[in-house]
């Protein structure tokens, strides 16, 4: 089990969230959804800032140093509360916490954690002993240690250790209207929210190979359909400029495109290069805050094919985490479970639910969790019988303005 505990940051008094392999929280802004999932973020980020601190042989002490820091870039003083707080994160047994206390940041990790560090770090010393002494190349010896640190990590914490992430922020209109390779340049302006500077830094390389696909063209034709869906065109890049050539062969620069082509793209050039699986080693979790931005219903449908099929590509070792205010995003998961929940007690009928919902965008139910948040307050809202997303929470916000709509026509006649 995997789960992140908040106690009095961020508007939040007492709140445990616990994550799967699909996560949906929903609610309205300032709720405390994305919070709660930059925790997630910040915590599992410990993993790979450990791989570097053994690498280069840095001290526990820096470590701790390190990810204090990063916390407050992430997390800037003034938007804490006056008073102590304390946010932790497990998994496996294992625990993280990072505590406020007395105008102190304490940093921490369970004994058992502390011990497997200590383990990974003998294991690999000797490693290197080991190398030097069979004369291996500097390249090939480099090479060697990093896989096995991977290794030593992945052994001792759980494949979830080695996952690479990937935090797709909202506002990501920003990228269409900036210039390339300036993400270097704003690494160090802490003025900017940290996670757009570090996702577009990943946005800019993964463009590069966005045509590339190791998938049959039948898998990558499907894909590239839905797509199309979406983004109604297709993306190109020009002289390091960046176009949609549309069906009519009009060609716009993004910069000039809609804002729901211009919040997209990002997401789409990330979810089409997972789904060629050329970011598949060690495993995935991608964050998503607001993937409906500016979309039109059936286009957040679309979105949502999209994930599920990326997520059947690669379900051994991805995680999908979202962050959302629309009820379309719930219902078009709903939707896939449904088929899945169908598929595995109606064997004989799965031709006829593959007609209705691909195979490739069902997904088997129990791997997903949906909590509304809202006041600082999380709501399971997984159908402990079904493991369907509870139809109460779909219909509310429809029924709220139906009965609103009643009240007038009760006026009118």
């Amino acid at each position: 089990m995997e789960k992140v505990s908040i106690q009095n940051f961020a508007g939040i008094k007492s709140m445990d969230v616990e994550f799967k392999s699909i996560n949906i929280l929903i609610g309205p802004q300032g709720s405390g959804k994305s919070v709660t999932v930059k925790l997630h973020y910040f915590f599992r980020s410990f993993f790979h800032e450990l791989e570097r601190n053994i690498i280069i042989g840095k001290s526990k002490r820096e470590l701790d140093r390190r990810h204090r820091e990063k916390f407050i870039t992430f997390f800037p003083k003034e938007t804490w509360p006056n008073g102590n707080f304390k946010v932790s994160y497990s998994v496996n047994g294992f625990n993280i916490s990072l505590e406020h206390l007395n105008n102190q940041i304490k940093f921490d990790y369970s004994e058992n954690l502390k011990k497997a560090i200590s383990r990974i770090r003998k294991v690999y010393a000797d490693e290197i002993e080991k190398l030097a002494e069979e004369g291996a190349r500097p390249l090939l010896r480099g090479f060697s240690l990093l896989m096995q640190i991977r290794e030593l990590i992945r052994a001792e914490l759980g494949d979830f250790s080695i996952h690479t992430q990937f935090f797709i922020p909202a506002g990501r209109s920003f990228y269409a209207n900036i210039q390339k390779s300036i993400f270097s340049l704003l690494s160090d302006n802490t003025t900017l929210d940290p996670f757009l500077i570090e996702f577009g830094v990943e946005y800019e390389n993964l463009k590069r190979s966005y045509d590339d696909s190791s998938l049959d063209k039948a898998a990558q034709k499907e894909f590239d359909n839905i797509i199309l869906e979406v983004l109604k065109g297709d993306y190109v890049s020009e002289k390091d400029i960046d176009y949609l050539l549309h069906k009519d062969k009009r060609k716009v620069e993004l910069s000039k495109a809609s804002s729901g082509q211009q919040e997209i793209l990002p997401l789409i050039v990330v979810l089409k290069a997972l789904h060629n699986e050329q970011l598949s080693v060690g495993g995935i979790t991608i964050y998503i805050e607001e993937p409906e931005a500016h979309l039109f219903p059936n286009a957040q449908k679309a979105i949502v094919q999209l994930l599920a099929r990326v997520f059947n590509n690669n379900s051994s070792k991805f995680q999908i985490i979202v962050t959302t205010h629309s009820p379309y995003i719930l219902s078009s998961f709903n939707n896939l479970l449904e088929a899945g929940r169908l598929t595995e007690l109606k064997p004989e009928k799965n031709k006829a639910i593959a007609k209705i919902v691909p195979k490739a965008e069902q997904l088997k139910p129990g791997l997903l969790t949906a909590y509304s948040v809202n006041n600082g307050k999380k709501e399971n809202l997984i159908d402990q019988e079904t493991n369907l997303i509870t139809q109460t929470v779909l219909d509310s916000i429809s029924n709220d303005i139906a009965i609103e709509f009643g009240k007038l026509l009760d006026i009118e006649f």
